[in-house]
């Protein structure tokens, strides 16, 4: 499933106009503008001045990964349980990594078998795993969600609407937050009334998003090597050297017209903001731990920004990569494999490429998808699901732990207390209290988490995996 659109930031004409007189084409026009548009800045009772840098990765599974199959029982019992309900897409004990848990629930929890890189940081402390958590507007039990006594999120098991619903932490009950991603509304947050400096907070590897739409800020969108650059400006011809010239010479100069200078202060402030982030990132690593995959490729460039934050000038960042592929309703076992172990060696390496640059405690890295799937088996494959498992990485999580309640594997029974029907469990952990989470580590005072997730007076607010 792929990720939906962002609303537009020019019309027609001004887009085609812009592109035109600037020489860089539609498309380097609309990087530079998305970064022009989304400014970065902090707020001084948000961020003291002497605040160290941090940034926020997400990294979205478009299609509904089957988190059963990324967390596992190894207990004898429940393993059992486990494998009659899944049937054809069940994973042997041998086939199941032990994780070092420093709480372990008695289920003797593991990784799926092709997790060798997430199991290695779990245990050395430095990844943790959410259980069963999913789009909530309030806690709710089995009860509620039969009879509709408490507020349930729209759409359940619709892809785009639960994409929606993870990225914008909102529902019908607050539609005035459904246009913006708690990604944008957190930046907002945290430059609100502070001058504008550098590029944008907001960075997308991976196309638009709804996590990092705000009201005035959206995400600047750079390519594996940086940011489309001024043509002209990088040649070495005569001609186009003094056509360059005459052209900044234009831009530079006082236009009567207030649209005009307007457009003039844009073209010239895209091509500083590139030549000036390239620049940045040419001095930045190759970060070989890192595998030359799609995700791979994503989270290498993310690691060179995150480099070249110091000259850029940047306190605080918010990552967007994504990889799909999940909706595994058909054929499982091997495509699932290999999407978990491809999302492994790249977080792995990930790891070890900030480790390099000394930013392991900076950087927390956090997992999210449309939904989990069913529990049990449609033959083939499995079904859209509600309540799933995911992962948060980074030297300030308090990692080796599963936080949250991972439900009875058991639902031939019929008495699951959180299953809907088939083991679509209802979630015990909402994503407002795990977005607060990772937002107060972030710099978020409490007084303005309301602001950011409309959600979060039905919840308590920090779910406790992130160390100050």
């Amino acid at each position: 499933m792929n990720p939906l659109p962002c609303p537009g930031l020019l019309t027609r004409r001004q887009f085609l106009g812009a592109s035109a007189c600037s020489g860089m084409g539609t498309a380097g026009l609309l990087h530079t503008i998305l970064a022009l548009r989304g400014l970065n800045a902090q707020t001084i009772d948000s961020l003291p001045a002497d605040a160290p840098y941090k940034a926020l990765v997400c990294v979205f599974h478009y299609g509904g990964n089957d988190s059963n199959n990324l967390l596992i029982p190894r207990a004898a019992s429940a393993h059992q349980k486990y494998l009659a309900n899944r049937t054809v897409i069940g994973l042997p004990l041998s086939g199941i990594l032990p994780l070092d848990s420093l709480n372990d629930s008695g289920l003797e929890l593991g990784l799926h078998g092709s997790m060798s890189g997430c199991q290695a940081l779990y245990n050395q402390g430095n990844l943790a795993l959410l259980a069963n958590l999913g789009t909530l507007i309030a806690p709710i039990t089995l009860a509620d969600y039969r009879n509709r006594t408490a507020a349930i999120p729209d759409n359940l098991f619709s892809h785009s609407d639960q994409q929606i619903a993870w990225q914008t932490s909102a529902s019908s009950m607050n539609a005035a937050y459904n246009q913006t991603g708690w990604g944008g509304r957190l930046a907002e947050s945290l430059m609100e009334g502070q001058e504008r400096q550098s590029i944008s907070m907001l960075i997308s590897l991976s196309g638009t998003n709804f996590f990092q739409v705000g009201k005035t800020m959206l995400p600047f969108r750079p390519g594996p090597g940086g940011t489309p650059t001024f043509k002209l400006g990088q040649s070495s011809r005569s001609q186009d050297v003094t056509r360059y010239a005459a052209f900044r010479s234009i831009l530079d100069a006082e236009h009567a017209n207030l649209m005009e200078d307007a457009f003039s202060d844009l073209s010239n402030k895209s091509i500083i903001e590139a030549d000036t982030i390239n620049a940045a990132l040419q001095g930045t690593g190759s970060f070989p731990t890192l595998p030359n995959t799609d995700l791979g490729n994503q989270l290498r460039t993310v690691a060179k920004f995150i480099q070249a934050a110091g000259p850029l000038g940047m306190r605080r960042q918010i990552f967007f990569v994504s990889n799909g592929g999940y909706d595994l309703h058909g054929d499982f076992i091997a495509p699932h494999a290999q999407l978990l172990g491809g999302v492994s060696g790249a977080l792995k390496g990930f790891y070890d490429a900030l480790a390099s640059i000394g930013m392991t405690n900076a950087v927390t890295t956090f997992t999210a998808s449309d939904f989990n799937r069913t529990y049990d088996s449609n033959g083939r494959g499995s079904d859209h699901g509600w309540g799933g498992h995911y992962m948060v990485m980074g030297g300030a999580v308090r990692g080796r732990r599963i936080y949250g309640s991972y439900p009875d594997p058991d639902i031939l029974a019929g008495n699951n207390p959180l299953d809907t029907g088939r083991g679509r469990w209802v979630p015990t952990l909402g994503v407002d209290p795990y977005a607060a989470t990772l937002a107060k580590w972030f710099g978020l005072p409490g007084s303005r988490m309301r602001d950011v997730f409309p959600n979060i007076g039905n919840f308590d607010p920090d779910i406790g995996f992130m160390n100050a």
